[in-house]
């Protein structure tokens, strides 16, 4: 059966960022979901070959673990249409190098969608001098400036030096979106994507982003309702690093409210009532381990 809403999620950054690279990991492991992918043609997208299932007549591929793959060449809108209709969990749009992501994300906001936020990629041994092209550096820059999530690619052919200075400068144009370091596409879907969840608003399984060593999750239930004046403190202050929140919480005047974060995105809307307030973050590791956020608030 199809969620009520379907998240969708823009990945956008200029030519030569990894978007391909990572949309094709994500392809590989989507973390249980079934995702529908949009990309401008197919011939942009080199999916594995142990994925292929069929190309179908409307340009419509279809992968062997169950994600669909759907150009844009009857337009944006009818490929959108096209993956509601199939049951998919997740959209995801990979849009032109030299597009503005924000322009597709606008879709996010048009039923059955939701925003799930613009994740946007840098390649670590050419962005600063991209955005100082004058030709095509406004638009760099404008790409980052929209980002809720900034994925630093290629850190491996960097030196610390230029990282650290990459970071800096992506700190300033992004208007401190957070960021991490992802090299050859992988990252957890959960980080890109952000955590899923079941009908009641409990998180389906347990988290596995720690596997290899730099992501950290943290979870926090309650059966005690809480203030609107918490949680909205909460989320306008959340910590640095804190890449990811997803849940559902309880308000002391009955309400509840969906909580969903991607960067410094954030989006709150009115829940069905649950068994529980449940909240579960994805954040960078760091060392020594950062407190858990929700505990250093809620208590």
């Amino acid at each position: 059966m199809r969620p009520s809403t379907i998240p969708l999620t823009v990945v956008g950054g200029y030519l030569g960022a990894g978007k391909t690279t990572l949309v094709n990991s994500l392809l590989r492991e989507p973390g249980g979901r079934r995702l529908g992918v949009i990309v401008n043609d197919f011939g942009s997208l080199a999916i594995d070959a142990d994925l292929l299932a069929e190309l179908g007549d409307d340009d419509v591929i279809s992968l062997a673990n169950g994600c669909v793959c759907c150009t844009v060449g009857a337009g944006l809108h009818d490929a959108l249409a096209d993956l509601a209709a199939r049951d998919v969990d997740h959209v995801v749009i990979e849009v032109s190098g030299v597009a503005d992501p924000a322009t597709a994300a606008a879709w996010g906001t048009v039923p059955p969608f939701a925003p799930a936020g613009v994740i946007v990629l840098a390649d670590a041994t050419s962005v600063i001098e991209r955005a100082r092209d004058r030709y095509v550096g406004a638009e760099v820059t404008r790409q980052l400036g929209g980002a809720d999530l900034v994925l630093v690619t290629k850190p491996d052919a960097c030196d610390e030096s230029r990282i650290a200075e990459v970071e800096r400068w992506l700190g300033t144009v992004s208007r401190d979106a957070p960021m991490t370091r992802v090299v050859d596409g992988r990252i957890p879907a959960d980080v890109v994507l952000g955590v899923r969840t079941g009908p009641s608003g409990h998180v389906r399984g347990a988290l596995e982003v720690g596997h290899d060593g730099l992501y950290d999750s943290w979870s926090w239930v309650s059966d005690t309702a809480m203030p609107r004046r918490a949680l909205d403190e909460f989320v306008g202050a959340l910590p640095a690093g804190l890449l990811r929140v997803k849940g559902r919480v309880h308000l002391d005047d009955g309400t509840w409210i969906q909580v969903q974060t991607v960067g410094r995105r954030v989006d709150l809307s009115v829940a069905a009532p649950a068994g529980r307030s449940e909240l579960v973050g994805i954040g960078i590791h760091r060392d020594p381990p950062a407190p858990d956020p929700f505990a250093s608030h809620f208590g």
